[in-house]
């Protein structure tokens, strides 16, 4: 069996989400991510977008923690814009633990993050935006929870912004929980964009049969050029539902 997947999937639990998605591309949004490395916690905000390479076979599960609308997109979209698989670590292991005194070492103990400018220590610092726990709790926006939960299983990739680009690009999340500096920084990422085309979406999925005329219709209404008639009638063969995909996969 195939254990991943052609496409790079992104999941939202909203209809709207998915029809933003649609109009204007993927926003880049500041997403909490709590980990254990080398003994030591750290809790931050990065600006990402996250996809999972899993095949049809095995999406269950994914989509009832993460939501019924989605996108599929070509994997070679993924690699034409530079996403990354997730860097997968067991809390404790021995490279966590090398990882955690090389941060330590040459940039946590000698500058603050917004004052590391050495290329060396940047690029230490950016290896810690793809890192994720090989298992932990999951939390998801409305407070559900899952212990034990195993990370590695959704075959995360993940676009993050590079540090030439004109905004925070890692912070601790204790910073970003006060008001002003949340707004400021989310303000300076507002207009950045992770773009596709009609060509690179594989997959459209919605909840159920009843909602496809609707998605339809609203792709005809978006007035961009990659949505002409022509490109609607090509995208509307790749529409399938949850509900086929719970049932037959």
């Amino acid at each position: 069996m195939q254990l991943s997947a052609n496409s790079l999937f992104h999941f939202t639990k909203s209809k709207d989400a998915l029809y933003g998605i649609l109009d204007e591309t993927f926003k880049i949004s500041y997403c909490k991510e709590d980990f254990i490395i080398g003994g030591k916690h750290f809790s931050i905000r990065a600006p990402m977008v996250s996809f999972c390479d899993i095949p049809f076979s095995a999406i269950k599960s994914h989509i009832e923690n993460y939501g019924s609308y989605g996108l599929g997109l070509t994997k070679e979209w993924g690699k034409r814009m530079r996403l990354n698989p997730v860097l997968y670590l067991e809390h404790d292991s021995l490279l966590s633990q090398s990882y955690e005194k090389a941060l330590s070492s040459f940039v946590l103990e000698n500058a603050q993050v917004k004052e590391v400018t050495d290329q060396g220590r940047l690029a230490l610092l950016d290896v810690l935006r793809y890192i994720k726990n090989y298992e932990g709790t999951l939390i998801r926006n409305n407070g559900d929870r899952k212990d034990m939960y195993r990370f590695s299983d959704e075959r995360e990739w993940r676009y993050v912004p590079g540090f030439n680009e004109d905004c925070f690009m890692i912070l601790e999340d204790r910073l970003f929980q006060k008001e002003e500096i949340q707004e400021m920084v989310v303000e300076k990422i507002s207009p950045m964009r992770l773009v596709f085309s009609a060509d690179d979406v594989r997959y459209i999925i919605v909840e159920n049969d009843s909602e496809i005329n609707d998605l339809v219709r609203y792709l005809r209404g978006i007035k961009k050029y990659r949505y002409s008639p022509e490109v609607v009638d090509r995208l509307a063969t790749r529409i399938l539902t949850r509900d086929q995909i719970m049932q037959d996969v």
